[in-house]
Formats: C-alpha cells, structure tokens, sequence
C-alpha cells in the first residue's frame, strides 16, 4: 500500500484504484575502500542523475504528492526503521524495536550519537514531533500517512526511546508508518503544523539521511555525503539530481553525456529501452515493482460467481505472452498475490503457463458449453459476454484488448471500454457497478492483502473490489496482520497464496519494471524489488565508483 515514503494506506488506495494502483536508486562516482573502514576520496566520487520532474517540499510527511520530493527526502531523510531490498524491515536511526502487549507497543531505542546535518543532536522528542505533526488536526499534507499511528499513544521516557502504544495489534506498523523520514524538533517546533506546507525548511531541509542538501534550484538539487551518517559514510561524495521536463528530456541529456544516469519510472516503451540499452558504458537495470497489474471479476456478478469460471479465465491468460508482446519483457509474469521476490513470496503456488485445455473443462463443468453456430459459450441460454473497463493509460489499454482475444480462444467474449482513472474510480469501481476491470494494486512493502481481499472491506466504504469473501482467507489474512512472527506471518501468507489459486478471487497478470541506467563502474546498487521509485537508493551509502 499497495507503495519518502509513508508506507501508509495512501499507498495502498492509490495504487489500487489506480487504481492505481505506493523503493530506490541512483548513482555516483568513487570513494574507493582502502583496509577494512578508511576511504579516499578520488576526484571522480560524483554522480549526476537525470529525474522527470521537480521539486516543491523536500519534506518526507508531503512527500507522497510529488516524486521527486520523495527522491530527494528517501536521500536526505531517515525514519525510525526502513526496509530492506525484499521488504524486510531493517533498523535505521533505531534498531528493531521490541514488540509487546500481543503486539500493540513497540518500543524504539535510538542509536548512539545521532546528529542532525546541523550537528544538533537527534533524540526521541523529534521523534514524538514528528508523530505529533502527523496526526494534529490541523496538519495539511495527506491525511491517509497517519492512518498507521492514529489513536496511538506516545511516551518518551528518556532522549532514545520511544514508545508507541496503538490501538490494535498490526503488523505492518513497521513497513508502512515507522519508516516514515523523521523531521528535527529544533528547526520546526515553533511553526504552527497549518504552516508547515510553506516553511521556508522544505527548501532548505534539515535531515539524517545519507545526504546534505548543498544546493537547491529549478535546475538541479546538488547534495554532498554527510561525514557523520549512521550507516556510514557515502561513497559518492557529490550527488546531483538534474530536472528534467519528461523522461524523454533526460534520456536524451543521458545519451549526450551530461548525465549519468536516469530513472524511468513508467512502463518503458520499447523505443526506450532501445535507447538506454544504446548508451555506452551504461547499464540498464529493470527493478521489479511491488504493484501488480490486475484483472478484478466482480463475484457479485452472475457470471463469475463460480470459483470454476473464475479459475478457467485465469488459465486461459497467457501472461508471459501479455510480458512480451505489451512490456517488452520489462515485467514479472505472475499470478500470486504476494509480489516475486519479498519475503512472503511463495513460488510453489505460482502458475503462470496457460492451459486451454483445462480451461475449457472447467468452463464445461460449470455449465458453459459452446455453440456450433457463433463459436461462443453458451450456459441457459445466455452467452458469455461482458464488459472489461480500463483507464486510458495505453499500456493497460493494451493489455485488456489482449487478454479479450487470449478468452475467445475459450469461447469468451470481452469487450473493452476505456475511460479517464476518475471516471473508472468513482463511477465503476467504487459502486462496483463492473463486471470486470483492469487496474493496478499495490500492497506496498508489507505483503498484508488486508484492504483489497478481506471481506471486512466489501462495499464501497472498503477496497475490496472484487466483494470477495471466504472465511479461510479472512483468517489467513487477520493471523498474518496480528502477529509479528515473521515465521507465523510467512505460513500465513503462504496458505493465503495457496488458496488464492483454487478460488481466483482475482487474475494477477504481471508485475510491471522500472528501468533504471546507471554507469557500468557504479558498484553496489540494490537489485531487490521497488515498493517505491525513491527506494532505488536503498543503501545508497554502498554505492561506489
């Protein structure tokens, strides 16, 4: 959620209504590691990054409105914890908190001799500032980042701990609210939270990150390495983010050498990927995201009542074909629930290889039989018809007319109407007044499937798009964000996994890549799956060049 990054429902509403339909990258030039813990600075320790857009709050609680605010803040800023290249939760300005009272009370312990890039020392009240700021009344940035800490209570016994006491046991409290990038008490406490979208600090930000923001203009954000950064120092010592107007603009600066590298955050086009494979001395690294392209089938609807059916449409998809033919390879052909390549992925219940013969006999047993006349299915004499409603976004657009001649291969016939994301959002799917949509979700990096498959969540105050319900899966699903066993958590979404393949609640067709080009001599960029655009510089203080 499904997604610097306030890993909150926002993520998740989003990216599922994208429905759609909300991690890191970037480059640099050398520090080279002389024995175990020195470094020396070569004259080259620079990178220079070509990004689509620009700046408006270099600051992480409104960083979710602009992608390149949350670029600039992931680089920065630092949470409490962050997450690792497979979702795992990491420790960052605290290590791993412990959990207790069944899970509703966490309690942080700040690192030793933590400073702000003024040298101000950090302790637990900036900590309690920042949680503050995020749930006050007044606070005008997007409301959905508290949702993980709202009606929670605070404590700060000493300068480095801090204790969180929520409501109700969750799990994905770690992933998707305390990595949120920690603001500095000394710096905004007298600004009253209505103001704190125009203070003049989200131009000249203050953070903990592995970077200082040296300069900041309409052309570039120029960042140098903080010396006293607390997973140790970065070894490209300048990096700088070059705007751009689009990712045309930049690939073209990266083809004509003034940058270094560039970060495509779209579905590529096969023209651009052409291009940055054509770049010399570059590598072109394709991150898988966390967002799942998905075909909803509303279960409310006659036709897709029967698991049979909805099972049969699943096999009858060819998706590595959907791969090829509409991303140019630049995607993950899946079915699972659960993104390829996180933690709780479970690949013995992955089924991506189409299969028209059992297909068929599934629809045949449900009843559908095919008439000799029109070719089509046939079940008390109405036909197997409907509708498949996308946005207008070409690739998506692409794909439903894809999957529609992959299903009359079965007899099915599916038609496309397409429409503006608003119109899909509030006049479709919201209503639920579908009978099938293609669309974007994305749980983010936490793999808790709670607001898009728990039946708690059907109706249109919910997210539960396709008003799937079974009592197995909400138990799965409520074991899975109750607990903060990671073993009891993965056997849950294991099992979840497992069922989802014999009740189809949806048709999961692929997990979409960015693409990102860096230099060939950068060494030690994470290669893990991308929760967010700005989580490609996940351990960017590794980078080396």
């Amino acid at each position: 959620m499904p997604g610097a990054q306030a890993h909150s429902r926002r993520t998740v509403i989003v990216a599922a209504v994208l429905i759609a339909g909300v991690l890191a990258a970037a480059g640099a030039l050398a520090l080279r590691l002389v024995g175990s813990d020195s470094v020396v600075l070569t004259n080259q320790s620079r990178y220079t990054e070509g990004v689509a857009g620009t700046w408006q709050r270099v600051n992480p609680l409104f960083a979710n409105a602009n992608e390149v605010d949350a670029d600039l803040s992931q680089l920065v800023f630092s949470g409490l914890v962050r997450v690792g290249a497979d979702g795992q939760v990491l420790g960052d300005l605290a290590e791993l908190p412990e959990v207790t009272d069944e899970g509703r009370t966490y309690t942080f312990k700040l690192r030793r001799n933590l400073q702000w890039h003024d040298g101000v020392a950090v302790t637990a009240r900036d900590v309690l500032f920042t949680a503050r700021t995020l749930t006050d009344g007044d606070f005008s940035g997007d409301p959905l980042l508290a949702e993980g800490w709202r009606g929670a209570e605070f404590e700060i016994p000493d300068e480095q701990t801090f204790i969180v006491h929520l409501r109700q046991a969750s799990a994905p409290f770690l992933a998707r609210s305390a990595t949120i990038g920690i603001l500095p008490e000394h710096l905004l406490g007298t600004t009253p939270v209505r103001d704190l979208s125009d203070a003049t600090f989200n131009a000249n930000p203050v953070g903990t990150g592995p970077y200082k923001v040296e300069a900041l203009d309409s052309r570039e954000a120029r960042l140098v390495a903080y010396d006293r950064y607390h997973l140790g120092k970065p070894g490209i010592q300048r990096l700088t983010l070059r705007f751009f107007s689009d990712e045309a603009s930049a690939t073209r600066a990266l083809q004509g050498g003034d940058v270094d590298g560039t970060f495509v955050r779209t579905s590529p086009t096969q023209g651009q990927l052409t291009d940055l494979n054509g770049v010399k001395d570059t590598v072109t690294a394709e991150l898988q995201r966390s967002s799942q392209l998905l075909l909803y089938l509303n279960t409310g609807n006659t036709l897709f009542r029967d698991q049979r059916v909805r099972q049969a449409i699943s096999l009858g998809i060819n998706r590595p074909g959907i791969v090829d033919k509409n991303f140019f390879g630049a995607a993950t052909a899946s079915s699972s629930p659960i993104a390829p390549g996180t933690w709780a992925y479970s690949g013995e219940y992955e089924t991506t290889a189409q299969d028209l013969s059992r297909a068929r006999t599934l629809l045949a047993e449900a009843g559908w039989v095919q008439s000799p006349s029109t070719g089509i299915l046939t079940r008390e004499g109405q036909e197997f018809r409907f509708t498949i409603r996308v946005d207008n976004d070409p690739v998506r657009f692409a794909v439903a007319n894809e999957i529609s001649a992959q299903l009359t291969t079965l007899g099915i016939r599916a038609s496309i109407s397409s429409t503006t994301f608003t119109v899909l959002h509030l006049d479709y799917l919201v209503p639920r007044r579908y009978e099938a949509a293609l669309a974007v979700w994305d749980q983010g990096p936490d793999p808790d499937p709670y607001f898009a498959w728990h039946s708690s969540q059907m109706g249109t105050a919910g997210l539960n798009l396709a008003n799937f319900e079974d009592p197995v899966a909400d138990e799965l699903i409520s074991k899975g964000r109750t607990t903060n066993d990671l073993e009891v958590r993965k056997d849950s979404y294991r099992q979840f996994q497992e069922i989802w393949q014999d009740l189809v609640p949806g048709v999961v067709i692929a997990y979409p890549h960015s693409v990102y080009a860096y230099p060939d001599n950068l060494e030690n960029v994470t290669a893990g799956v991308l929760f967010a655009s700005s989580l490609r510089y996940t351990d960017v203080q590794k980078w080396r060049r």
